[in-house]
């Protein structure tokens, strides 16, 4: 194997300036969310918990979302790239990731479950609240549009009708297949990083509250603009064959 490929830069092929950019902001804006109620609407550990939980399950199912197959059209209706084609398909990618992301998370809220135990949560009252749901709501239409923006950079407009297979790949589904395999191994590693991040709320107490939040959030962002380090950390996960 070439060794130059063992480098993945990012789970998109080859993007541009620009679009590397813009995944930056989204993922920074969508990992920032949980930080919000936490240090500024008096939000509680247990709703931070809950909120990183989620935002680490949205992180698998965008990978499942990007990850490309032999079989995906190459070639879409020209019309799916006009702002209201764009803005429905991003609605529908963000009810099915946030119902996905939502449905896996079950097993990371245990450590939210504990933290309510301590804190006396009213799990009525946290759930059914807005500061809970709006967060939710948009960490998953980021990363819709995140997924949004990963179809158009791998699909070029083509005749009227059905998405097709007529126009050339772009890309290389080989190297995407290992660029997924990577942000795999990294989500891996996040979410075995979250069991100990809970710990650690506890061990260190009202400072562990302010710091390391904000530091786990960085780390987030940087696995997501680099999720090749993940390789590094379990690289059996992305030799799989």
């Amino acid at each position: 194997m070439d060794p130059r490929h063992d480098h993945i830069p990012h789970p998109l092929p080859n993007p541009p300036q620009w679009l590397r950019l813009q995944l930056l902001a989204i993922s920074i804006a969508r990992h920032a969310i949980p930080l919000l109620p936490l240090y500024f609407l008096h939000g509680t550990i247990t709703a931070y918990v809950l909120l990183t939980a989620f935002d680490l399950s949205l992180g698998l199912m965008l990978i499942v979302a990007t990850t490309r197959d032999r079989n995906d059209p190459t070639a879409v209706d020209p019309r799916s790239r006009l702002l209201m084609a764009r803005l429905v398909a991003i609605l529908l990618i963000t009810i099915l990731l946030a119902a996905s992301a939502a449905f896996i998370s079950v097993p990371m809220v245990v450590p939210a479950i504990v933290f309510g135990v301590f804190e006396g949560v009213d799990w009525r009252t946290l759930l059914s609240n807005s500061g809970f749901w709006i967060p939710v709501a948009a960490m998953s239409l980021l990363a819709a549009v995140k997924a949004q923006k990963a179809f158009e950079a791998t699909t070029i407009p083509g005749a009227i009708g059905l998405p097709t297979r007529d126009a050339p790949v772009v890309g290389n589904l080989e190297q995407d297949r290992k660029n997924s395999l990577a942000a795999n191994a990294a989500q891996v590693t996040l979410i075995g990083t979250f069991a100990l991040l809970c710990y650690a709320l506890t061990a260190f107490g009202l400072f562990g509250s302010r710091v390391l939040p904000v530091l786990y959030a960085i780390i987030l962002v940087f696995y997501d603009m680099r999720p090749d380090l993940g390789q590094k950390i379990f690289p059996d996960l992305w030799k799989k064959k």
